[in-house]
């Protein structure tokens, strides 16, 4: 349930409606408060951990990085992912195709029945992984957040996949843990743009980064401009020319 809440100006409000025992009488700091617990409630900020990989509303990626792919039209783009789950699902309604290689086989099973027909899953060995001994078949984009060793992965990736004909945007998750990967990628001319912020069921900051190649990287921006749900629609008379 989506709950708003804001402080009602006593002198001008009906008394009818003042007078209603479901009208909360609220400070500034508790409409700050309940529009806080709000927008953490819809987020899904105080879900329960789960064994199921599709039970989870929204993927363990930080909420900035995910409003931002949102802002973008990917209908076209292929995704190669390592490491799947509700992201999987996620990612899938918003790319042409994703293929996406697990290492744990009870997560790869329980999600498998989910997927659509525009979703590869393969159970892989994590080894398999972090020697980067995957197909690479010239994705536009890759999400590198599978339990491993996820820098070992990128210096061997980018060992035999160069830049110019590598993936024009690398999605590193937690990548405030993997400095040494970001600084290979970095080595490459990748741009980091990192998205701090919260992730649902998690009680700390976390950092999802986005790495581009200036050159490639082009997306088309959705039309009209995503506003994720709690965003204030405001008639701004400033906005002229």
């Amino acid at each position: 349930m989506i709950r708003y809440f804001a402080r009602l100006n006593a002198a001008r409000a009906d008394r009818t409606l003042l007078n209603r025992p479901e009208v909360q009488k609220l400070s500034d700091f508790g409409a700050q408060f309940g529009f806080g617990l709000s927008v953490l409630e819809q987020r899904h900020f105080f879900e329960a951990p789960t064994s199921d990989p599709a039970a989870a509303a929204e993927p363990l990626l930080t909420w900035p990085f995910l409003d931002f792919v949102c802002h973008l039209e990917l209908r076209s783009e292929r995704l190669l992912e390592l490491g799947a789950g509700r992201s999987t699902l996620w990612f899938a309604e918003r790319f042409a195709s994703v293929r996406s290689f697990e290492t744990n086989a009870d997560w790869q099973r329980a999600l498998a029945p989910k997927l659509g027909a525009n979703v590869e899953l393969t159970l892989v060995d994590v080894t398999a992984l972090e020697n980067a001994s995957v197909e690479y078949r010239g994705e536009t984009w890759l999400l590198v957040d599978f339990a491993g060793k996820r820098s070992a992965f990128l210096d061997r990736f980018l060992t035999r996949v160069p830049r110019a004909l590598g993936p024009s945007a690398i999605v590193l998750d937690n990548a405030d843990w993997y400095r040494r990967g970001a600084a290979i990628l970095h080595a490459q001319g990748y741009l980091e743009i990192p998205f701090y912020g919260f992730k649902s069921g998690q009680s700390s900051l976390s950092c999802t980064s986005l790495f581009i190649d200036p050159a490639r990287f082009a997306p088309p921006q959705r039309s009209p401009f995503f506003s994720p749900p709690f965003s204030r629609e405001f008639d701004n008379e400033w906005d002229a020319t």
